[in-house]
């Protein structure tokens, strides 16, 4: 399996071991995934300042070191999974587009459905907890997605691959 990781300040994939010579599953292929709530309506100020999101910034820079399978449920507003802030949401795309996946999801049992989205897995009306169970298997089913060359401003054919490879994990998610 291959999973995303930066390495000497360069994003790449690198081959990830998943199951030992009698095919069980290794402890370290299991997927890192985060939870990240998604709501606090941190701005002080008209406009959005990357200062205050360097928790999110972090954590995804943590998540490329780790050289693992990884991804994020975002935990958005309810029903729909939306997150509140567009410097977020971007910084969650240039995660995507870097090879970590994020399924969206509304707070709590919302008793809705989150919004299908053409960059972010829709998490149905799955709980945080069980999307991001969900989004670890299929990250041992199908690795990470495709890594742009500029995760900031992936090309139309990058766009295009990112979106054919969460297809599959949709399907997995409109099963469950």
């Amino acid at each position: 399996m291959t999973a995303a990781a930066r390495i000497d300040d360069r994003l790449t994939t690198v081959a990830v071991p998943v199951k030992d010579q009698q095919g069980k599953l290794l402890g370290d292929a299991i997927p890192s995934v985060s939870i990240v709530k998604d709501g606090g309506f941190m701005a002080e100020t008209f406009g959005d300042d990357p200062e205050v999101e360097a928790d999110l910034i972090a954590l995804v820079a943590h998540k490329l070191s780790l050289q693992r399978l990884a991804g994020f449920v975002l935990e958005g507003l309810v029903p729909y999974g939306a997150m509140t802030s567009e410097l977020r949401l971007q910084i969650m795309i240039t995660a995507l587009f870097s090879g970590l996946p994020s399924v969206r999801v509304g707070r709590g049992s919302s008793e809705g459905f989150a919004d299908p989205h053409p960059l972010f897995i829709a998490g149905s009306n799955l709980t945080a907890t069980k999307a991001r169970m969900l989004l670890m298997a299929c990250l041992l089913k199908f690795g990470s997605p495709p890594i742009a060359v500029d995760p900031a401003h992936p090309t139309t054919a990058e766009v295009a691959a990112t979106q054919a490879a969460l297809k599959a994990y949709q399907a997995i998610f409109d099963t469950h």
